[in-house]
């Protein structure tokens, strides 16, 4: 089992013990014990068989034990006693959003609510808003709420979806008589959640297929549809030899897309490849990923497609956490990492001060950071290596009036501002924009953090007026993120050409906490290429002396 998937189980077991009513202290401790595992580098059962384990604070004999228990069989004592105490329906009331375990224990226990489905008819039939602690307003949030999960079930995160679909490509190519096997669809278009996983699977003989109905079902008009391990549904396009290429093409694109190409083109009998459908009516490759609307063909057809960017094309990573904050490796890790990527710059933004929960640096921390930071580039300076620089940054909370955490002066000190909102997320689209568009005017923001907040499949972001804020963010020169979180990806794709044709920076950041999260990375730069992003419109491919150079543009401009 991962890390992730041990802790997964703990943060159950802390719930179900709020859920029975359980010792508070016990479940605040396996929480607090599921997080930690959760950041570890080492596997947890390395730990535990090297005996170490039990030297990680907050973990003792017995919960280590336990732990052995869940990487043995997947579960342990405690927490199979709890589940057989409580309906199985309240788990899952527990994905609402705005439910905690001691809300969803009322519901239980007063209105006798054990199912998402008994949630929604109570709420509909106006019980909620009777009992302690709930009202009119939450219970319309609940209705909300219940529609959005049921909507997020049906979806996987894009990195999630890929990973698992990459395994399963391996697999299937080891299929006798199979001879390719491509990605195509939501996926192949690099959506930031698919509803579904295409394959087309080209076979040079029936081996190839009776194998895949023995493995995955029936073959319906050459399809197979089928499900993943994890509910997302699979569908298997069967091609001929010589017929990859059209399946492909046609899978590939949206409906609308298809539609367009087809309004103009006609459809091909045969083509072995993607290239060929293109070269038959003489319009330029049109990458996957901009297969979203028939805007693109025309833009194809008049030369106007743009070089987008690629991994490669980053020089820096921006936006990243260490143990000064909520990071689980030390500065010195998480640069070492960076420059071992063959990375030119990196830049560090623990949080500020006023973000409790995620250990916020003191002002006096913010000094010793930036004397280790100090020290860092002294020390690559001399080592002879290849030029490599530390810029000290900070993300900046956005406090509720758009103020930024720390005195003006305080702020100066760092390079740039990565400045983003963590509280206070209940607001009307007006509070919102005015609140951000009030952080980006500061002199000091440098770059807009995670502009909505958004978590996909979780939470919807704060409604923003984006003309407004992007329009705030050209007067006053500051970047946009494109967070790249997997869980994020925020700014939404469909907004960075509009900040682009302002003539906007847009940084793609990992918001790395770790040093394997410094490869998000990749999945930002795999939905900017879905809003049309060249290399000359990202922050972060600048060159080492460009970024300075921009760096310390706006330190001058800053007011004295």
């Amino acid at each position: 089992m991962t890390n992730k998937a041990v802790a997964r189980v703990l943060k159950e077991t802390s719930a179900l013990i709020d859920l029975t009513g359980g010792n508070p202290f016990r479940s605040r401790a396996i929480a607090n014990a599921a997080r930690t595992i959760e950041r570890l580098e080492d596997a947890v059962g390395d730990l535990l068989d090297a005996g170490t384990l039990t030297d990680i604070k907050g973990i003792g004999t017995g919960l280590a034990d336990q732990i052995g228990q869940i990487l043995e069989t997947g579960s342990f004592d405690v927490r199979d006693d709890l589940l057989g105490a409580v309906p199985p329906g309240l788990l899952d009331i527990l994905s609402v959003k705005g439910l905690g375990a001691k809300k969803v224990r009322s519901l239980w226990k007063t209105l006798g609510i054990q199912t998402i489905d008994e949630l929604e008819a109570a709420a509909e039939s106006g019980y909620i808003s009777e009992l302690d602690g709930f009202g009119k307003k939450s219970e319309a949030s609940i209705l909300e709420n219940v529609a959005a999960l049921r909507t997020y079930r049906k979806k996987r995160h894009y990195a999630d979806a890929f990973v698992r679909t990459n395994d399963l490509v391996e697999e299937l190519q080891k299929i006798p008589g199979v001879t390719a096997v491509e990605i195509t669809g939501e996926l192949r278009r690099n959506l930031e959640t698919v509803s579904e996983v295409e394959l087309i699977i080209e076979l040079d003989s029936d081996a190839g297929s009776s194998h895949l109905v023995d493995r995955f079902g029936p073959i319906d008009n050459g399809v197979i549809t089928t499900q993943l391990q994890d509910g997302l549904r699979l569908k298997l396009h069967l091609a001929d030899k010589g017929q990859l290429g059209v399946h492909l093409f046609r899978r590939t694109g949206s409906d609308s897309f298809v539609k367009a190409w087809l309004d103009r083109f006609p459809e091909p009998s045969e083509a072995g490849s993607e290239e060929e459908v293109f070269a038959l009516v003489g319009v330029p490759f049109i990458p996957p990923e901009l297969r979203e609307s028939g805007e693109v063909i025309s833009m194809a057809e008049g030369g106007e497609l743009p070089d987008l960017m690629c991994d490669a094309d980053l020089r820096g990573t921006l936006h990243n956490h260490s143990t000064y904050s909520d990071g689980a490796h030390t500065l010195r890790e998480m640069v070492e990492a960076a420059r071992e990527m063959g990375l030119s710059y990196f830049g560090i933004c623990d949080h500020s001060q006023s973000l409790k929960i995620a250990h916020g640096l003191s002002v006096e921390e913010v000094t010793r950071q930036q004397e280790e930071i100090d020290a860092l580039n002294r020390e690559f300076s001399e080592d002879g290596g290849s030029e490599f620089r530390i810029f000290s940054g900070i993300e900046s909370d956005i406090l509720t009036d758009g103020s930024l955490d720390y005195s003006d002066e305080i702020l100066a000190s760092f390079d740039f501002v990565v400045a983003s909102v963590h509280i206070g997320f209940n607001m009307t689209e007006e509070e919102a924009t005015t609140r951000v568009i009030t952080a980006v005017s500061n002199p000091h923001t440098s770059i807009l953090g995670h502009p909505t907040g958004r978590l996909l499949l979780r939470r919807e972001g704060y409604p923003l007026n984006h003309e407004a804020v992007l329009d705030a963010c050209l007067e006053h020169g500051v970047a946009v993120e494109l967070n790249a979180n997997p869980y994020r990806l925020d700014l939404d794709w469909r907004w960075i050409r509009e900040a682009t044709r302002r003539g906007i920076k847009i940084s793609i950041n990992p918001d790395a906490h770790a040093v394997d999260q410094l490869a998000y990375t990749r999945w930002g730069v795999a939905v900017a290429r879905k809003g049309y992003l060249t290399s000359d419109q990202c922050l972060n491919a600048m060159s080492l002396d460009e970024f300075d150079a921009w760096v310390q543009a706006r330190k001058t401009a800053l007011p004295t």
